[in-house]
């Protein structure tokens, strides 16, 4: 089986159309396979500091890149219940934000904004059907952010 280039959905090896988008489909010899359609990314295990934690977001994303891995859904949580917390969570969206301006990241799509009712959403887990799985528990959820790579 192969997956489309486009939705993520399996497609017979010799397929030319894709049955669930219909885009079309051509071989690409020599492409290296995909690895997993999403990873998860937890950065608040082990209570780091935001340096470390930034750290990690860093050295994660180029691991999923290297591993063919095509969405990283980030934890960052959204801080205390008091108000003072967050920081974790404003550094990464930061973070995130700047190597998206800068050309390196495909999208950053916080979770505040990612439900199917949205068009963004919708097309979003069109291109991502893995994340239909969670999209009920991700929907509107202010502290994790999807990372297309």
């Amino acid at each position: 089986m192969n997956i489309c280039t486009t939705c993520g959905e399996p497609i017979a090896p010799h397929s030319t159309l894709c049955p669930f988008c219909e885009t079309p489909q051509r071989p690409s010899p020599g492409a290296r396979p995909g690895g997993p359609p999403v990873r998860h990314l937890d950065l608040e295990a082990g209570l780091p500091t935001v340096a470390e934690a930034l750290q990690r977001l860093e050295s994660q994303l180029a691991r999923a890149r290297a591993d063919g891995v095509r969405v990283v859904r980030v934890v960052h949580g959204w801080g205390s219940a008091t108000g003072g917390g967050g920081r974790i969570r404003a550094a990464a969206r930061r973070w995130l934000q700047e190597r998206y301006d800068a050309g390196h990241l495909r999208t950053v799509f916080f979770g505040d904004h990612f439900t199917h009712t949205s068009p963004d959403g919708r097309d979003f887990i069109r291109r991502h059907p893995a994340l239909r799985a969670s999209e009920r528990s991700d929907r509107h959820n202010p502290g994790i952010t999807f990372v297309e790579l």
